[in-house]
C-alpha cells in the first residue's frame, strides 16, 4: 500500500479512531518520556502523529514534539486536541532537514509500513540522537505468538472466514514487529507497562462495525454489520483474558542503504 493509499484509509478511519483503540497505560506514556529524556531526546518528531494521541501528552511532560502524518483527517484530530506543530507528509520522505530533532519517534506504525527499513533510514536521516519505537509487546519475550486461548484475533477471523470474509483479521502487530526487530536489532529495549487483562470477547468486533480498520474499509456497510451481527451470536458471552503490554526500543543510530 502507498502512502498516499494509506492517507486516504486513515482519513475515512479518523473521526472513529480514538474511540476504537485502548488509551496509552499513563504508566507507558512516564515511561517513554522518562527514556526520551535520558536518551537527550527533547526535540522529538513523531511520525505517524495520528490524532495526537502520544503527542499530546508527551508535550505535557516537557517535551518539544513535532506530529508527521499523511492523512489530513487525523492531523485535524490531533489540531483540535492542541497538538501545535503538524505536518502532513510521509515516513519515507519526511520535510525536514537533516538532524533536525534530538530523537524521532516510531509509536505502533512500523507495522504497518510494507518497507520499514527505508523508514528507519529516513527517520536517521532527520534525527540526531536516534530512533525510537512504541511496540505491542515486550522484545525479550521469546514465546512469540502464543497467546492464551481463547485468542481473540483468531476466534474472531473465524467467525468471520464462516460467515464469508476470510481476511478481514490480519496477521497481529505483533508477528510484524517481531519481523522487525530480527531484520533490525536494537541496540536497548525497555519494558514500560505490561498488564493481564480480562474482557468480552465481543469487544474486539466493535472497531470492525464501525469500520476502523483499513482492510474492512472495501466491504459494502450492510455486509460488514451482517457479519459482525453473526460473529457476535457465535461468540456470545465468552470472555477473554491475555496480556497488554507495551514497550520502547531504541536505535542510537541507522545505516544507509
Amino acid at each position: 500500500m502507498t502512502s498516499a493509499d494509506l492517507g486516504r484509509d486513515f482519513d475515512e478511519i479518523a473521526a472513529v479512531y480514538d474511540e476504537t483503540r485502548e488509551p496509552l497505560d499513563p504508566e507507558t506514556t512516564q515511561g517513554l518520556a522518562r527514556f526520551l529524556l535520558e536518551h537527550g531526546g527533547r526535540s522529538v518528531l513523531e511520525v505517524g502523529v495520528g490524532t495526537g494521541r502520544i503527542a499530546g501528552p508527551l508535550a505535557h511532560h516537557g517535551l518539544s514534539v513535532v506530529g508527521v502524518d499523511p492523512s489530513r483527517g487525523m492531523l485535524s484530530r490531533a489540531a483540535a486536541k492542541g497538538v501545535a506543530r503538524l505536518v502532513q507528509g510521509t515516513a519515507y520522505r519526511l520535510p525536514f532537514v537533516d538532524r533536525a530533532f534530538d530523537a524521532v519517534l516510531f509509536v505502533h506504525v512500523l507495522h504497518m509500513l510494507e518497507d520499514p527499513g527505508s523508514a528507519l533510514r529516513e527517520a536517521g536521516r532527520v534525527g540526531r540522537g536516534g530512533i525510537l519505537a512504541l511496540m505491542d509487546r515486550d522484545p525479550a519475550d521469546v514465546r512469540g505468538d502464543l497467546p492464551p486461548r481463547p485468542a481473540p484475533r483468531e476466534l474472531v477471523r473465524q467467525v468471520l472466514a464462516d460467515v464469508g470474509y476470510p481476511d478481514m483479521i490480519r496477521p497481529g502487530p505483533r508477528t510484524k514487529e517481531r519481523e522487525i526487530l530480527r531484520k533490525f536489532p536494537p541496540a536497548e529495549s525497555r519494558l514500560l507497562s505490561d498488564h493481564e487483562v480480562t474482557e468480552p470477547l465481543v469487544r474486539h468486533l466493535d472497531p470492525l462495525e464501525k469500520r476502523a480498520y483499513r482492510h474492512v474499509l472495501k466491504v459494502p456497510r450492510e455486509e460488514l454489520a451482517r457479519a459482525v451481527g453473526l460473529a457476535r451470536a457465535k461468540i456470545g458471552s465468552q470472555v477473554v483474558t491475555y496480556r497488554r503490554s507495551e514497550a520502547v526500543v531504541w536505535w542510537p543510530a541507522f545505516p544507509k542503504a
